[in-house]
């Protein structure tokens, strides 16, 4: 790996050095100014690891157990709520870098697709666990106008 590519760059540097042919100009193999397609991704699966692994005990945390006294299914469910977690995150920054959810002929992105079916398998995971929605009681009228009122 050339030294513009370790500094992040995804081009090398280009010109007669660059591994190109004297007679027409086309790149040779192993030329120093190849694209390095997926390196961000290897260091999103690098990362991963202890990002799934805190998610996992951070659900299991919640659920009020520790991670040797959870029950199997529990931590099954964590592992795919941190899995859709992090795919949906992936996905969110995918479209965020290639500008928002919609394609310029208004079509909706690959990386929307992901996000949207990460998103349904996240809530899923999270209602196995035990989030839901609980409504807060109504304050009756009278209560509202005795608590708000001020005391002579």
């Amino acid at each position: 790996m050339s030294d513009d590519q370790a500094a992040g760059a995804p081009l090398g540097t280009v010109g007669p050095d660059a591994g190109r042919s004297a007679l027409n100009g086309q790149f040779l193999p192993g030329n120093t100014a190849a694209m390095v397609v997926g390196d961000r991704s290897a260091q999103f699966w690098r990362a991963q690891d202890a990002t799934r692994r805190e998610i996992v005990g951070a659900v299991i945390a919640d659920s009020g157990h520790t991670p040797d006294d959870a029950p199997r299914a529990l931590q099954i469910a964590a592992e795919g709520i941190a899995q859709a977690a992090l795919v949906r995150d992936a996905a969110f920054d995918r479209m965020v870098e290639s500008g928002g959810p919609l394609t310029s002929k208004d079509r909706g992105r690959r990386s929307l697709t992901v996000w949207l079916a990460a998103s349904d398998r996240l809530l899923r995971h999270l209602q196995v666990v035990g989030l839901r929605r609980v409504p807060r009681s109504a304050r009756g009228i009278v209560d509202a106008i005795t608590q708000e009122a001020p005391h002579v």
